[in-house]
């Protein structure tokens, strides 16, 4: 099963700022909801775990991200690949980060992920996925603007 996630954040920061925040993992871990912990393997390289229910399926998912491509400020290539303890899913997903100046002042972030499921997680069906990432993203985004220290 395959989805592709994109959109769009607007961030109230230069866009250097919102780079150093996604680039430093103990930043950016802290806007990834669910998350238990990270641990950084090398500069480009970490691997964590998550908590996450989707539909009647609890568990945590242990994964592995790679930052693939990385031309700062402006653009960041991440791969991941993720196994759900319970049902032994994978997750396989390459989501790529575009960063945009709006004014010094301000930035905008576009995401768009490309992620595959295998095994039972696969099963529950697109609602339920398209769900369960939606607020996902908007409990990142929350966390984002506050990590970025942001007016809420």
């Amino acid at each position: 099963r395959r989805m592709i996630l994109d959109g769009k954040i607007d961030l109230d920061v230069p866009v250097e700022k919102a780079w150093d925040f996604l680039i430093d993992i103990n930043k950016f871990s802290t806007c990834l909801p669910g998350i238990d912990s990270v641990t950084q393997i090398d500069d480009k390289t970490f691997d964590g775990i998550i908590s996450a229910t989707v539909g009647p399926i609890s568990g945590k998912f242990n994964f592995r991200s790679t930052i693939v491509e990385s031309n700062a400020p402006v653009q960041m290539v991440v791969k991941t690949e993720g196994t759900d303890t319970v049902t032994k899913s994978t997750v396989n997903a390459d989501m790529t980060v575009d960063l945009r100046r709006v004014s010094d002042a301000k930035s905008e972030m576009d995401y768009k992920a490309d992620v595959k499921i295998e095994g039972r997680l696969g099963i529950l069906g697109d609602m339920v996925l398209r769900a369960t990432a939606t607020l996902i993203l908007q409990e990142f985004t929350k966390r984002l603007h506050k990590g970025l220290g942001e007016p809420a």
